[in-house]
């Protein structure tokens, strides 16, 4: 796996635009920072599935914010009228599924975490969304800092768990950024996680994509991946503190050791989740102040009781493909769901590649997530899905120059070192 890149190499293929903002260079900056540590931590050939995860985040380390790029900055005015006149609580997915990366969420496949809730915020001074003490019906509100952080609902497919979440706040929120070409707004949630199927606790940087519906109040949806949390790495990390204590090198995770070193838990049809937020950073046009820059952000104790998720089967489905070509290039399989399409593919240790996969009318589906393979297929008839596999340095470099999508295509066609079409009906 080449993994020899500069800071200015990463750079590049973490933003793959020219654009230059504060928000897309400190998102840079972090990102590249935490890859860091993962390359001290993790030198070496990691097992197959393991690896090609890791790639994927840290060739896409930014996520939604630099995967769809920052198409459009702008501020957002608090302005209710500009979000469906419904009610916030209960109905996150359809109050931003028109702005949210993979589109729209099944909502009658959703499970909403309250009783019989109505709608009890209080008009003071003309602010419908100040904060008021807990509703004993909202079984997952959390104050604290004068922030109150909701979890309203929640759906979880055979790849990923999507929640609505609501924050508001005492004190206006400043005018957040508008991202990409949704233009969504973006919270950043830094949890510490449990779930019942492991017995580590799994710490997460999540990203709450929605938008600001009034000057006190936000409204997105936060998802969790499931290749975020079915690795149990507390072998691993038992052995660098033993390595440290010694004095020595910190151990080399290769092929043949990945299995000493790391688990890959199954996620169950049905789990138990307690989550819990430690801070809140969102980001903003302009700058806050000296000590924050541009961004947002909010210390303090989100804590939310113990609740049980189950994975919606209903058009849901897993095609096994196991094909590889010579060079031991190919798809394993393909992962659907009503909200996206994950792609696994095979590859040799010394060779990097990327995966393109176009719908049944040659539309590419584009990267929704920190995973470049996890593709949003919201408007896509995906009855016939075709993978085309390539070199990775080729395909960044010449393939996805080409702004036009018929020479793009055309390109895959002579270049693609792996082809498979796959019905999908």
């Amino acid at each position: 796996m080449k993994n020899n890149y500069s800071d200015d190499g990463l750079r590049v293929i973490m933003s793959a635009a020219s654009i230059r903002n504060e928000v897309i260079d400190t998102r840079i900056v972090e990102t590249l920072n935490d890859i860091k540590k993962k390359k001290t931590k993790k030198s070496g050939q990691e097992k197959r599935t393991h690896k090609r995860t890791v790639w994927r985040k840290i060739a896409y380390g930014l996520g939604t914010v630099a995967a769809v790029f920052l198409v459009s900055i702008g501020i957002c005015v608090a302005n209710p009228s500009m979000a469906e006149n419904i009610p916030i609580l209960g109905n996150v997915f359809a109050k931003v599924q028109d702005i949210f990366s993979f589109g729209r969420i099944p909502e009658d496949e959703m499970t909403r975490l309250y009783d019989n809730v109505t709608d009890t915020h209080q008009n003071v001074n003309d602010n419908p969304y100040v904060i008021v003490d807990s509703d004993p019906n909202y079984l997952y509100k959390a104050q604290d800092a004068g922030i109150a952080v909701t979890i309203t609902e929640y759906y979880a497919s055979n790849q990923a768990v999507f929640f609505g979440v609501v924050i508001e706040s005492e004190e206006e929120f400043p005018p957040f950024a508008v991202m990409g070409d949704t233009g969504y707004q973006l919270i950043q949630a830094f949890t510490r996680e449990r779930y019942s199927f492991r017995d580590t606790e799994v710490g997460g940087v999540r990203n709450i994509e929605g938008r600001l519906e009034d000057a006190h109040t936000f409204a997105g949806i936060m998802r969790v991946d499931y290749d975020d949390i079915n690795i149990d790495d507390s072998k691993y990390e038992a052995a660098c503190r033993e390595a440290e204590a010694k004095g020595e090198e910190l151990p080399a995770v290769t092929e043949a050791t990945w299995d000493l070193y790391y688990e890959r838990l199954e996620v169950p049809e049905e789990f138990d989740a307690q989550i819990a937020i430690e801070s809140l950073r969102g980001y903003c046009k302009e700058e806050i102040d000296a000590e924050n820059g541009n961004q947002y952000r909010v210390r303090g104790n989100w804590e939310f009781q113990s609740f049980t998720i189950e994975k919606s089967g209903a058009d849901v489905q897993t095609i096994q493909i196991d094909e590889v070509n010579e060079q031991g290039i190919g798809l394993e399989m393909i992962e659907i769901s009503p909200v996206e399409l994950t792609l696994h593919t095979v590859e040799p240790p010394d060779c990097l590649t990327f995966a393109v996969a176009l719908d049944k009318d040659g539309r590419k589906l584009t990267s929704s997530s920190s995973n470049a393979y996890e593709l949003a297929i919201t408007g896509h008839d995906i009855s016939t899905v075709t993978v085309y596999i390539c070199d990775y340095d080729e395909y960044m470099d010449e393939i996805k120059m080409y702004a036009l999508e018929d020479e793009e295509n055309s390109m895959l066609e002579e270049r693609a070192l792996f082809k498979k079409a796959v019905d999908t009906r």
